[in-house]
């Protein structure tokens, strides 16, 4: 089954407060983009790649990311809508005409994403129809009402927190972001909109180097972590309710 990757980078960044968005900032060496883009080009799994880039600037961004767009896959720029989902649906809208296998969205300021995870998130949806990365909650979950009172705790066995990259068949992804659309729904994140339709998604084992960066002090962390080479050794799946390291 062919699988293709919509990275989504449409976004300004506005919370970064820097000249350019932060996908395009420099990361040990190259634009922190090229990072991401360069763990799908490199994974056999993945048949071609759609790179959702911002709409206002997008002929100057789509350039500086040439250098690293792989000529022995199948590559399309597009440009990123108003919101995250309509990003995802320009991404499923231009993918090679008659597409019917797996999509992957993934992140574009999630440049540490290796190979296994990618490949195990994608057999996790040929199984199940939908698989997201994500990791266990470890922390104790208190519920608080408007005054800011605890009103009760949460069992954290049933939580996760959710990343990417998350993958679907397309025509589930499709029917997902369709039925967003005409019922003007907005979803955080493509799971969400799945689940919505009753679509099935499996959870599978993230880690924790692979974040996504949002303010300087990620930044800074994403560096460290690309310059010391590290590689994530929790390669298991993760069990429903599993709460262990």
């Amino acid at each position: 089954m062919k699988a293709a990757a919509i990275i989504v980078a449409g976004g300004m960044g506005s919370r970064m407060k820097t000249a350019v968005p932060k996908q395009f900032i420099e990361l040990a060496g190259k634009p922190l983009l090229a990072h991401t883009v360069m763990r799908f080009v490199e994974c056999p799994e993945v048949d071609e790649i759609v790179l959702v880039l911002p709409r206002i600037g997008f002929q100057e961004y789509e350039g500086l990311m040439l250098p690293w767009m792989a000529k022995k896959k199948a590559f399309t720029t597009v440009p990123g809508g108003g919101e995250r989902q309509n990003s995802t649906a320009n991404g499923l809208d231009s993918l090679s005409p008659g597409f019917d296998g797996l999509v992957l969205v993934h992140d574009g300021a999630r440049p540490l994403v290796g190979a296994k995870l990618i490949a195990r998130v994608i057999e996790a949806a040929i199984e199940f129809g939908g698989a997201v990365a994500g990791l266990p909650v470890y922390e104790t979950l208190k519920e608080v009402n408007e005054d800011e009172l605890v009103v009760g705790t949460a069992d954290r066995r049933r939580y996760c927190r959710a990343q990417t990259p998350q993958c679907f068949r397309y025509e589930i992804l499709r029917q997902a972001v369709d039925r967003a659309r005409e019922d003007d729904y907005l979803g955080t994140d493509e799971a969400a909109l799945v689940e919505r339709i009753g679509g099935p998604v499996r959870m599978v084992l993230g880690f924790e180097e692979n974040i996504k960066v949002t303010t300087s002090r990620d930044l800074a962390l994403a560096e460290y972590y690309l310059k010391r080479g590290l590689e994530s050794s929790r390669n298991r799946e993760l069990k429903y309710g599993g709460n262990n390291p």
